[in-house]
């Protein structure tokens, strides 16, 4: 009997919930779009064309041409002719108009006379040039050359005063010494055996 009762139960559950929701038919899904074939590759050229280099790779602008006055200076430096780098620097310096590259010019002259020759006059012409150069171009790289190589005959002027100094000192003890040892040998003759 239980039996019937479930099966009577689930035929008005079932029955009932017929009623409550009705079937509903399914809704025809809509028609996919058509298939587009793709478009076809396109072709590879054998070589691709030259591109321009990106600005870090082009080649530097051409500098202007520099008087000939200097070209010739620049290249009696380079080969040790200094006679001849200081007339055409010297040239440079006096006639051209411009003002530029005047800096390495004299800096050119002054290293010229010092390496010139090693007597006094031409060492106190190059370090008149390395003044004048400061004081003309204070900014310029060269002038900072310039001071630095001042600082360094400075420093060997210097030296060469200690130097000096400890030689008189030097000798004025070394004479010391002697009058001491003569002193000392009148005092106390030397004692001769027999």
């Amino acid at each position: 009997m239980r039996f019937i009762a479930t099966i009577a139960i689930a035929v008005l559950l079932l029955a009932g919930g017929c009623k409550k929701n009705p079937v509903q038919p399914m809704p025809i899904p809509p028609k996919p779009p058509p298939v587009v074939p793709a478009p076809p590759p396109l072709p590879v050229p054998a070589t691709w064309p030259e591109l321009p280099l990106p600005p870090s790779r082009l080649p530097p602008p051409p500098q202007p041409l520099l008087p000939q006055d200097f070209r010739d200076g620049e290249a009696s430096f380079l080969s040790g002719r200094y006679a001849d780098a200081v007339s055409f620097f010297e040239r440079f310096v006096r006639e051209d108009p411009t003002t530029r590259y005047k800096d390495v010019a004299m800096f050119r002259i002054a290293m010229s006379q010092a390496l010139l020759c090693a007597s006094t006059e031409c060492r106190a012409r190059s370090l008149d040039g390395f003044r004048r150069l400061i004081s003309l171009y204070p900014d310029s790289p060269y002038s900072a050359e310039a001071r630095f190589l001042l600082s360094l005959q400075a420093d060997l002027e210097r030296s060469k005063a200690d130097t000096r100094a400890r030689d008189e000192k030097i000798k004025s003890l070394t004479e010391e010494l002697e009058k001491l040892k003569k002193i000392d040998l009148e005092r106390n003759p030397p004692r001769i055996k027999k």
